[in-house]
């Protein structure tokens, strides 16, 4: 019914928004499975310095890249793109900071260890924010129209 309140603050579906919503999930979760599932061994030698720079820092490039594009998805409550970053890069950085407070963890008295603090990562946080954010106005806005 035209009156009906539970139907006003929907939003209009459209093609074009159907598939923005397909391609954002596609990259962002693509990205994430890529990360995880990838090992560096199928292309780089073991210890190797390709092999080395996967391990440390591919993760926290890619998955931040793929996280700002998740968070794009959002849009309508991140209208502005430097907000979407921020959260994109804030995220990771503050469970980065986690790291130097819980590098161990008790669990049924076993010891488990739950990661290092490494600078660089931050760096790459942003790189790959920085990155994504880049790729979204020099390239997604000039192509697609209404993006």
């Amino acid at each position: 019914m035209p009156g009906d309140v539970g139907t006003q603050n929907l939003p209009i579906l459209t093609k074009k928004s159907v598939i923005k919503t397909g391609a954002l999930l596609v990259v962002s979760l693509g990205l994430y499975w890529f990360s995880e599932d990838f090992s560096p061994a199928t292309i780089f030698e073991p210890q190797s310095l390709g092999w080395v720079l996967w391990v440390s820092y591919a993760k926290d490039l890619i998955q931040p890249f793929g996280f700002y594009f998740f968070l794009c998805l959002f849009e309508r409550w991140l209208k502005p793109w430097p907000l979407r970053a921020l959260a994109a890069f804030l995220i990771p950085t503050l469970m980065e900071f986690g790291q130097v407070f819980w590098t161990v963890l008790i669990y049924r008295q076993q010891l488990l260890y739950m990661g290092n603090f490494d600078p660089l990562d931050i760096a790459a946080y942003a790189a790959g924010v920085a990155l994504a954010a880049l790729v979204e106005h020099q390239v997604l806005r000039k192509t697609f129209k209404g993006w």
